[in-house]
């Protein structure tokens, strides 16, 4: 199948609670070609939008572009390609970007959950905290680089109110990106027995911040398991505003494998008319 279409369309929000947060997404299905869709994704100026290329029973392969870039690999709209094509719940589903690491994804009612298909330990590679954050790091967790499709730069705050409260300019974002060969910056922070606040910072939206960011919570989720945490984590991503955050689950396993779950709302369907 072509690169996109311009017949079937799906748009909805993930990582919402209901109708409020999260990040606007599209997801359009096989149909006739899109000539441009890197420019239709621009047009359409929400945070993801997924072109399905390839199409079989239990396994979809999708490219996804931001406003101004196409990602090598987007959980969010690997979560919600399976309510795009309507899957039934519990019925596991092979999802992967041309580009991204494979990814098992599964409907449990509004929730839809993912992890990655291979069992290849993370490759880390320690950095230093960028002095721009204004942030205190937490103790004995330094400043850590996770290598994969999208590399991310995490740092583990001491603090949510400094990390809620931290100015975080989008030209130093894309400095520090260029320097250390990732694609986004995320700052997380313990906020409560079983939750974290998460910040993320990323080249896809010219270093803006993002309202949620499936790659880089699962990433705060690996780095949770490495440290020993198992069980059940709720994050809450973005800026102060609750309008503008996104509600992320983690799920550890007693093995330490994670999965990363968020509502998908569907806010319409219809054909999607293209020049």
């Amino acid at each position: 199948m072509t690169a996109g279409a311009s017949g079937s369309a799906w748009w909805g929000r993930v990582f919402a609670r209901g109708t409020t947060g999260g990040n606007h997404t599209v997801v359009v299905l096989p149909g006739e070609p899109v000539g441009d869709p890197a420019a239709l994704a621009t047009a359409l100026d929400v945070p993801d939008t997924a072109f399905v290329t390839s199409l079989a029973p239990g396994s979809v392969v999708l490219r996804t572009f931001s406003p101004v870039e196409e990602l090598a690999q987007c959980l969010q709209t690997s979560l919600a390609v399976l309510t795009a094509l309507d899957v039934p719940d519990r019925t596991p589903w092979h999802v992967r970007h041309e580009r991204g690491e494979p990814l098992t994804v599964h409907r449990e009612g509004p929730v839809t959950w993912a992890h990655q298909a291979t069992t290849d330990p993370p490759v880390l590679e320690e950095a230093p905290w960028p002095g721009f954050v204004g942030a205190d790091p937490a103790a004995s967790t330094p400043p850590v680089i996770i290598r994969q499709a999208r590399s991310r730069l995490h740092l583990s705050c001491a603090d949510a109110g400094q990390l809620a409260a931290a100015d975080i300019r989008a030209g130093d974002v894309l400095d520090l990106c260029a320097r250390t060969r990732t694609s986004g910056l995320v700052l997380s922070a313990p906020d409560g027995p079983d939750s974290l606040r998460v910040r993320v910072f990323t080249t896809s939206l010219a270093g803006a911040e993002d309202s949620a960011t499936g790659g880089a919570v699962l990433g705060v989720g690996t780095l949770a398991a490495l440290a020993g945490r198992r069980g059940d984590l709720r994050v809450c991503q973005g800026p102060q505003d609750p309008a503008r955050q996104g509600q992320l689950r983690l799920r550890v396993e007693a093995d330490g494998s994670v999965l990363l779950g968020g509502e998908v709302t569907t806010l319409m369907t219809g054909r999607l008319a293209t020049p």
